[in-house]
């Protein structure tokens, strides 16, 4: 089997040839896709408790302190 590499980017969920490349009709073709886990950002997940039953000691309270309403 002889094979030819081609590049392309993916538009509007068809793959579009770089290039003036074209294939004749019904060409049987493989994709091969490079690793999209390098290209995503960083992902940063919610902090969850080791301990669930200790949530009480994180229960927000709200103060209203205007000494320093000034600033």
């Amino acid at each position: 089997m002889n094979v030819t590499t081609l590049e392309g980017v993916v538009e509007h969920g068809q793959i579009r040839l770089k290039g003036n490349a074209r294939l004749p009709e019904n060409t049987e073709v493989f994709v091969i896709v490079p690793d999209l886990g390098m290209r995503q950002g960083a992902r940063v997940y919610s902090p969850r408790l080791a301990r669930p039953e200790q949530a009480d000691d994180f229960r927000m309270e709200v103060s209203q302190d205007r000494s320093d309403a000034g600033v």
